[in-house]
Order: C-alpha cells, then structure tokens, then sequence
C-alpha cells in the first residue's frame, strides 16, 4: 500500500488520555519540538476521572488544572486519628475536566504541529525507524511510537484497587477547606481492605469515595448503600449528588512491559506506571514523561521506574499481604500513621526516601506479618497456610 506523505510523521503517540497528553506537554518543553510533525490518535471521549497526588511545586500549565489543594491530610481508624501539616508539599487535585479542557482547547491550539485524529489504532506493526500503525480506515506511518492503549488481550489481574465517588454538596457549609481526609479505615470490616476518603472541594462540597482492594470489582449498589451511610453518619443527612465517578485499577506486577512487540514505547498503565500497592498514577507518568521526553530529544537513555528496585520489592510485601490476608490492611496502615510524620509517608511512597529511613518505617509496622510475607515472597510460595493464621492476627492485635 503506498502512503501519501500526509500519513508520514516523526512520531505517533496512541492514546487521548493522561499518559498521551501529559508525553506531548514534555516534549513541547523543547523548542525542537515545534519542528516535529507528531501524529496524536485517540477515541476523543469525554473522560470523567480525577488525579490527586503530592508536590512541593507546580508548573503554571499545570497549577492551573488544578481545583484545590490542601495543606494538611488526615487519617483515621478505630480509636485513631490524626491530622498534619505536610511540610513543603501540596496534596493537589485535578478533575478531568479541567485536564482535557486544557489540552484540547489550548495545548493543542499552541502546537499546531500536532494532528489530532479521533481514530483508534487496531495494531502496530514494523520496528524501531520504521512502524505502520492501522487504523480501521488508514495506514499512519512514523519511526517512533508511543501507545498508552491496550491494543491486545489485557493482562490476567488477580488483585483491583476499585472506587465508587460521589461529588455531594450540603445544605449548610460544613467541610473544612483546609484539610483532606486521606484515609478513613473505620469502614473496613468483614476481613475486607477497604477504606473512605474525603476531598472538600468547598465549604458546602466535597468528593466521597469509597475504596476496596479486592480480587474483583462489586455490583454499583454496594458502593452506594456504604457511602450513602457513611455520609448519614460522619457528614450531614440533608445533602445531594451532584455527579458520581467510579474506577478500576489494576494493582498487580510483573504483568506490563515498557515496550511493546514491536518495540514501540508503551506508557501509563500499559507500561506500569501505577504504583503497584497504592494506585497513584499522575506523578509516577508525569515523571517517566519528563525521561521519555529528554531521550527523544538528547538520544540518552530514559530512566523508567524499575519493577526491580528495593520499591517494588516492598510493594511486593504489602501486596501479599493485601491478597493473603487483607483484613490485617487495618491494623498495618494504623501503624504506619501512628508512628511516622505524614510528610515521610508521602516521601516513602514517592520513592523519595533513603535506606535509614525506610528502615525506621517498617521498623515500626507488625513485623510478623511482613516476615510472613518476606517468606512466601522469597519462596515462590502464594497462600498463607492455615494454621499460621493464630499467630498473625496475634501479631497485629499485640501491635495495634
């Protein structure tokens, strides 16, 4: 098939949604970028999400996405709570519609070089210099791609992070503006790993989720029956639903490649950037962006995250124990607020923190269970054996 010289490009990104737009503003950061004739496919729905992480800084491009923020982050559990300060560091919120309105009505008005083609891409073929990528109705050819789309059988995930939110908003101004609810565990119950998190968006707004973490998903009506009595009872009866959200993240390793058959450069969840044992996404892709970005321009290698560093090896641990034994979450996550400032918790899960550090955090959690978990993770070994079962749960009750 001959290919007219409009469907040739220097690069391809598959994908419309965070991973794809967050790759394009990186490169855009570079003036040779202006010069590139990039070729950007996607589905061009509207998505409705939202991303909250942590930073000490924004960008104006990106503050500017932003809704609120807040200063300090609570945590609560049975007969536990606690609220900080957090230091130099911002917990940060962006709805959906802000990222993409963004994107879509200026971004892409700023960079003219980039065709924005409402198509889905079937497959890639070709190599390294040389890719086709197929439309249903068109062949696009470049020598670099980039997919953040799954374009084959999804991966086997025996392990989901799943939420169901509802954006209410109350009669009277009652949420406190400065201050995010991060996790609330007194919902967990029945051996179930689960918690509640509150975003105050105003005084009289806010975001309720509900989180498990579970092998699969539930029916809708199970989200709603435990928000709506959560809300009675901790938040206000006389309230409505503004709109609702609900997601899936797959919480698993091993089971994402950073480059495709052929390969292409995958990104976002394809390529594994969810943190594994948390589901924070924005800064891990906005990060391996930042790198992907700087190799296409400098020729240097990229520094992607590493499914083999000391991280994920205790990411590993604590997914074990989640899929093993997931009403020890409780307990595990009590410890880890009781006994370390919130600024170092988010350190820790940024992967910003150092040896001594790190050491002083699990030396403060119920070692039991992580030995346990150190044993069948070193073994090659997958389910707790019954009769140990006395032992664990005497370990995190002598802990808590």
């Amino acid at each position: 098939m001959e290919i007219h010289q409009k469907k040739l490009f220097d690069l391809i990104v598959i994908g419309d949604g965070l991973a794809g737009f967050l790759l394009l503003y990186e490169l855009s950061r570079y003036p040779a970028f202006a010069n590139q004739k990039v070729l950007l496919l996607g589905e061009g729905k509207e998505k409705h999400r939202t991303w909250c992480f942590w930073d000490n800084d924004l960008e104006p491009e990106l503050q500017k996405m932003v809704k609120v923020s807040w200063k300090e982050l609570s945590f609560k559990s049975d007969g536990f709570s606690v609220r900080q300060d957090l230091g130099n560091l911002n917990y940060y919120y962006i709805p959906g519609d802000s990222f993409f309105e963004y994107f879509n009505e200026e971004f892409l008005f700023q960079n003219p070089n980039i065709d924005y083609r409402k198509e889905t891409a079937h497959d890639i073929s070709g190599s390294e210099g040389d890719f086709s990528v197929n439309t249903r109705t068109e062949v696009y050819k470049a020598p670099k791609v980039y997919n953040s789309a799954f374009l084959d059988e999804r991966p086997q995930i025996d392990l989901w992070q799943h939420f169901k939110g509802w954006f209410i908003e109350t009669d009277t101004a009652i949420f406190d503006t400065s201050n995010a609810h991060l996790m609330d565990f007194t919902v967990a119950r029945n051996g179930e790993c689960r918690f509640m998190y509150v975003l105050p968006l105003s005084e009289r707004q806010a975001l309720i989720e509900l989180t498990y973490f579970s092998p699969e998903p539930y029916e809708m009506s199970v989200y709603d029956k435990e928000i709506a009595a959560y809300i009675k009872e901790n938040v206000d009866e006389n309230y409505n639903i503004l709109d609702k959200e609900y997601g899936q993240i797959p919480m698993q390793q091993g089971v994402f490649q950073k480059t495709g058959k052929n390969g292409e450069i995958n990104l976002g969840t394809l390529a594994g950037m969810v943190k594994a044992s948390t589901g924070y996404a924005f800064q891990r892709i906005r990060n391996d962006s930042k790198e992907l970005a700087r190799a296409y321009f400098t020729g240097k290698k990229e520094k992607r995250y590493d499914e083999k560093d000391r991280f994920a090896f205790y990411d590993s641990l604590l997914l074990w124990i989640i899929r093993s034994h997931p009403q020890c979450c409780k307990s595990i996550f009590t410890r880890l607020f009781q006994k370390n400032k919130m600024e170092l918790i988010l350190r820790f899960l940024d992967q910003k923190t150092n040896l001594w550090e790190e050491a002083n955090i699990f030396a403060r959690l119920p070692i039991g269970i992580f030995l346990k978990a150190l044993y069948y993770r070193l073994t090659g070994k997958s389910f707790a054996k019954p009769e140990y079962e006395y032992y664990v749960l005497r370990e995190l009750k002598n802990a808590s």
